[in-house]
């Protein structure tokens, strides 16, 4: 990356993957930030709730930068009027740690291989909604479902957008 040296490659960028593993880490806090906040405005009463406050007291406790009074964010988080999402926000990130350990069962080198496809096909899309979610996780995992690989995904020392 040139850095204004006015040579290209003369100057690199020391630490390209650091920052991107930084802006992961942000992305997935600014989740679990929404998914508070929804949850939040679902367990009290409704008519002593100042959104906005408590949008500020949530981003403050998961967020390593501060809430920008005169903002309001809480106003464009628009899954809290949709009552299929409302305080389900939450389950975004629980299906991102579901997919991740699914992953597990694939060879990540060839994801369409036809052993592990026909395999994910049998335990999970045929039963379909005749057996629980997680009965569905573990007849093709071998094994209940945990956050093993969404950690692994998480703190790995590859750029955020190689997913």
């Amino acid at each position: 990356m040139d850095l204004g040296s006015g040579d290209a490659g003369h100057v690199r960028d020391p630490l390209p993957d650091r920052r991107a593993e930084f802006g992961q880490g942000i992305e997935v806090a600014q989740q679990m930030v929404l998914a508070r906040v929804s949850l939040s405005l679902h367990d009290r009463d409704p008519k002593r709730i100042d959104a906005t406050a408590l949008y500020k007291e949530i981003h403050n406790r998961y967020l390593p930068y501060s809430f920008v009074d005169g903002t309001y964010r809480d106003l464009a988080f628009t899954h809290l009027a949709n009552p299929g999402y409302a305080s389900a926000y939450y389950t975004y990130m629980w299906s991102l740690v579901i997919a991740k350990d699914l992953l597990t069962g694939f060879d990540k080198s060839n994801l369409s291989a036809a052993g592990a496809a026909r395999r994910y096909r049998d335990t999970v899309f045929a039963p379909g909604s005749s057996k629980p979610a997680a009965t569905l996780v573990r007849d093709f995992l071998g094994r209940p479902f945990n956050a093993n690989a969404w950690e692994d995904w998480l703190n790995r020392e590859t750029p955020a957008g190689t997913n």
